[in-house]
Parts: C-alpha cells; structure tokens; sequence
C-alpha cells in the first residue's frame, strides 16, 4: 500500500471531483507552527491517500471491515505537556455542492470512515488550550500506523508540529462582546430527529444545540410566537425536492367553555431557561407577531380581516374538542398583551426585540409597527433590513437596526451617523445575497472567518444569519436546496447527527476563529491607548481595500480584491494582535 499524507491548515477545503493541477504540493507539508492564548484553541488537518482502499480509524478500537481484509490507518496526535482527552479528532466528511463537485465540510463523529482508494481523506485535528496553560513552546506528534487483520501496528508516518501559547487570556464564549444572532428553528431540528414537538426528548436534543450555539458566543434567543411566520420559507413551491420548513408557535393556547383564552407559555420559559443557564443572556428575539410571509396564490394569507398583518394564531377549544384559529384583531390584540406581561413578570422584558424579516413595503410596516406599539407600548424592535429605504424613515422606531451588507454599503455614511445617535445594537447580516463574502458550501472557508474581522472593521455590534439549522429534507444526502436562489449551505451551519445533536462544520468553525479575531480586537481597543495605530498596521493584513463601498456587489469586485484568501495573512493578524496584548 502506497499512502501520501500531508498536514495543512484549518482553512483547507479538499474537493473530490475536480483534478488537482499538481496534487503533490498539498503533500509537501509536513510541518506546521500554531499559535495560541489561553482558553484557545487550535486546529489544522491531516491529508492522507492510499493507492487501496482503506479504513481510517482516529480511535483505538479494533478495526474489521464487512468487505474485507481491508488495511488500516490509525491517527495519532499527542502534544508534549497535554492531556489526551483535550485533543480531538474527526474525519472531514463531504458533501455536494451545487456543481455537483463534493467538497469538504462535516466533522463526523465517527470514530471509523472507510476510504476509497484514489481519494483523500481529509482529517481535522483540534487541541483546546485550558485557561492554567503556561506560556511557552510546545512540541507535538501526528503518528500514522498502520495494520491488517492480525497484524501488529508498524507506525509510517510521523509528523511534528509546534504550539505557542501566548500569556493572553481569552474571554469564555457567554463574555464575548460581539453580539452573534443565529436563528434558531427547533420545529426543523424535532422533524430531523424524529422526536415530538416540545417533548422532554426534543428538548433534550434542543440542548445539545443550545450548547453549540453557546460555544460560537450566541446572543440571541429566537422564540416563535405563532403558526409559520414564514410560510415555510414558501418551500410548498419546490416540487422537484419536497421538505418541511415550517416553524410553529411555541406557545400553547386553549379556550375554556367560557370563551376565556388559557395561555400556556412554559415551553418559552423553559426554552429561555435553557438558554439562561449556557450564557446565552443578551436578547430574546419574537418571531411571527410582524411582518408574516404570505403567498396568497397557495392559501397562506392573513386569516384575520380586521388585523394588518398575517399573524396565525392556533388555540385547542375545549367545547367541542377541535382545534381552531383565532378570527379577530381583538383575540391578537389580547394575545399580544398577554405575551408582553409574560416577560415583564419575568424581568425579561428589557431583552426582548418584536422581529421584523426584511419588511418590503414601508407604509405597511409603518402601520403594523405603530399598532403593535399601542397594543404592547414596552415592546422593543428590531428588523433585518434589506431595503435601504428603511433605514431613513425607521431610523426613530426600530430599537436595533441589522442592514444586509450591500445595505451597509450604500448607506454607509447614514450608517455612521445614525451608530453615534440611537442606543441600540447595530447588527449586519448575509442571506442568499451576496456572492461574496458569505458562507456557501462554495464559499472559501476564510470568507466564514472574515465575518467576525469585518464586523470589527466597520465598527458594528455583531452579525446576524438566518440559517443555523433550516435543513432540506435530507441534509446529510443532499443540502442543495432552491438553487440558483439558495445555495448549498445557505441553510445551515451544523448537520443532524445520529445521536441526536449537531455535526459541526468547517464553516462553524472558521466561523467561530473569526468571532475569536473579533474579541482579541476588542480588547486590544480597551487595554491599548495606541491599539488604533496597532490596527491601522495590521489590517493591511487582511483588507485590500478600506472603503466599505467597494463591498457591494453593484461594484462586481473579486473577492481577491477586497480581501485576502491566504490563510497566513489571517495568521499574521492573530499573531500579531496576540503579540500586542501580550507586551
């Protein structure tokens, strides 16, 4: 057996199905330097290739194959000083793209991948740094052994790699400051994993979600107030792949035989709670009470004659034992108030924004805002905005302003402005629009990290992304899902395991380095009088240009020429930014 391998950095995308211009290059590495504060952490890649198939194993159990005496390779890494269980190793599992090429994106948790031969398995190796790691330099080991069968192990490879700590402490993910708002869309991830909607099954699988926001420094807390705000996301238009997108009310109402109305919102405070106790504290965001989707063509319109907005609320009545929706613009008004004096009874009402999903008429919104106003006068509010024109004329109603990014261009000087007068949050966002930068399947992994380091650059609060888990039907077999208009991995940034939590990916993780570069820029501003001059040095590092006007997509720039795609420019910058906190 004839194995390649090589070692490459966090940033690597491997794409199966595509001809490599000169494939040994990737090979050539065989050494690689890490940097790092305390509560850290590192992470690169192992490639390897065999001319056989092959099974590769990042465990230590026996290893038998059903189609035969297939040979072995086993990964090990070990770094002086370090125990074993602080290091982690997944196979890269790949996933097609939207051209049909399969590229590299989920960190399986599998402890055994088989592998065709010809083909390279790419695998991810992570280190965390504790908080008591002493400064200093630390040398490490990738091993490959290798067996067949009843064989004893030969090791063939060895690979040595260095990790410097730097004395800077890095802040735990529920203290960061920069304000991440990932959606959350439980009602998808009960259907992936085939629990009862709001079951204590559902919520023990919701939790270990709730986790892997809380490691990204989630913010926000996405609460759904009534049936479908978004009509599915219309997927009832999209007959060639059929999935349910469809997000339901978390709250739980019947009417009694007297015609009183029984609010039942212990799944929202539970959900809340659970939030709560993983440092995810910031904002409690209402889907479902503004601005619902509609498409009149397929039935889903305003259900209400009398109220201006389509909000669908489902209430179990106890009369005659059916199920029915609520008719008047007096049952939502009464509806409305009575989830207002929920979260002020529970303290809660300070964090709480009323969404709207980018509004497209002005006056409409104008009307629908102002009535909420009257019915709950201590609501606050917020809109994902991707008309320019709302931000002039909401500028003295909306509480948080959260502008996609060809807004931010064009609004630019506004937006600078307006940061100075209103108090609440500025947020930027990226949906299916635009190309670049984003975080597709298609997207180069820097452009996931960029986000932390140009939010930084403009000066905003944090990012916004709708997409956290808005699987297709069968994520993990095909993500591809409404293309041209959504391109694969427009959905989602974790995968449904088996076992009932999230894959990660490697855009959450890049993702989350960039949230990192975010809050090392962050303190270096409150601790360092000079850390304008330090940054005007650096940020050359990873901007080709500094005007924020050039981002937009009117402008039709190479991705080339706004920022850099080399991974140790970004490297450069961390170790840079590291270099001056720790001086």
């Amino acid at each position: 057996m004839k194995v390649l391998c090589g070692l490459m950095d966090e940033s690597y995308k491997y794409q199966y199905g595509i001809e490599l211009q000169d494939e040994s290059e990737i090979f050539k590495p065989s050494e690689i330097s890490l940097v790092s504060g305390r509560r850290d952490w590192v992470a690169f890649q192992l490639l390897i290739k065999s001319d056989e198939d092959f099974a590769l194993s990042v465990g230590n159990r026996p290893v038998f194959s059903p189609k035969g005496p297939l040979p072995n390779i086993r990964v090990k890494c070990k770094l002086d000083g370090f125990p074993d269980a602080i290091i982690k190793m997944y196979p890269i599992g790949l996933i097609e793209d939207d051209d049909r090429i399969y590229k590299a994106d989920l960190l399986l948790d599998d402890e055994v991948v088989d592998v065709d031969k010809g083909k390279i398995q790419p695998v991810w190796i992570e280190i965390s740094i504790l908080e008591d790691t002493k400064p200093g330099v630390y040398k490490g080991e990738v091993n490959l052994y290798a067996q067949s069968m009843f064989e004893d192990e030969q090791n063939i490879k060895t690979f040595n790699f260095t990790l410097t700590v730097k004395n800077v402490l890095l802040h735990k993910p529920k203290d960061f400051n920069f304000h991440l708002d990932l959606w959350q869309h439980l009602s998808n991830i009960a259907r992936k994993h085939k629990v009862h909607l709001w079951s204590n099954e559902h919520f023990e699988v919701i939790e270990k979600y709730v986790k892997s926001l809380a490691d990204l420094g989630q913010k926000a807390i996405t609460i759904i107030a009534s049936e479908i705000p978004w009509s599915g996301q219309r997927c009832f238009r999209v007959k060639n792949y059929p999935s349910d997108l469809f997000e339901y009310n978390m709250a739980r109402i019947e009417k009694d035989e007297t015609g009183r109305y029984i609010y039942d919102l212990s799944v929202i405070e539970r959900y809340v709670n659970m939030c709560f106790s993983y440092g995810i504290d910031r904002e409690i965001e209402i889907f479902g009470l503004i601005n619902i989707w509609t498409d009149s063509e397929n039935g889903y319109d305003s259900i209400v004659e009398d109220y201006p907005d389509a909000i669908r609320i489902r209430y179990y009545n106890r009369a005659d034992g059916c199920y029915k929706y609520m008719r008047t613009a007096n049952e939502i008004k009464d509806y409305i108030k009575a989830l207002e004096q929920f979260f002020i009874k529970r303290g809660w009402i300070e964090k709480v924004r009323i969404v709207a999903d980018e509004p497209g008429d002005t006056e409409l919104y104008y009307k629908r805002l102002k009535l909420l106003k009257e019915i709950a006068p201590t609501f606050k509010f917020k809109a994902a905005i991707n008309h320019p024109e709302f931000i002039d004329r909401f500028k003295d109603e909306i509480d948080d302003f959260v502008p996609i990014l060809p807004c931010v261009c064009e609004k630019w000087e506004e937006l600078e402005k307006l940061k100075e007068q209103i108090k609440g949050r500025f947020l930027w966002y990226v949906c299916c629009w635009p190309p670049r930068p984003n975080t597709f399947i298609s997207s180069p992994l820097l452009e996931s990290r960029l986000i932390g380091i140009l939010t930084a650059f403009i000066n905003f609060d944090g990012f916004l992304r709708w997409n956290y888990t808005v699987w297709p039907e069968k994520p993990r077999e095909r993500l591809s899902y409404r293309y041209p208009h959504w391109k694969a991995g427009d959905t989602n940034f974790v995968y449904p395991s088996w076992n009932g939590g999230p894959i990660f990916s490697l855009r959450y993780k890049n993702l989350k380095r960039g949230i990192e570069d975010f809050e090392l820029i962050s303190m270096l501003k409150k601790t360092r009088t000079d850390s304008q001059l330090i940054l005007e040095k650096i940020w050359d590092k990873i901007f080709r240009t500094k005007n924020i006007i050039d981002f937009s997509p009117s402008y039709d720039k190479r991705a080339e020429e706004l920022y850099s795609l080399d991974y140790a420019d970004y490297q450069a910058f961390r170790t840079a930014l590291l270099g001056a906190l720790e001086e």
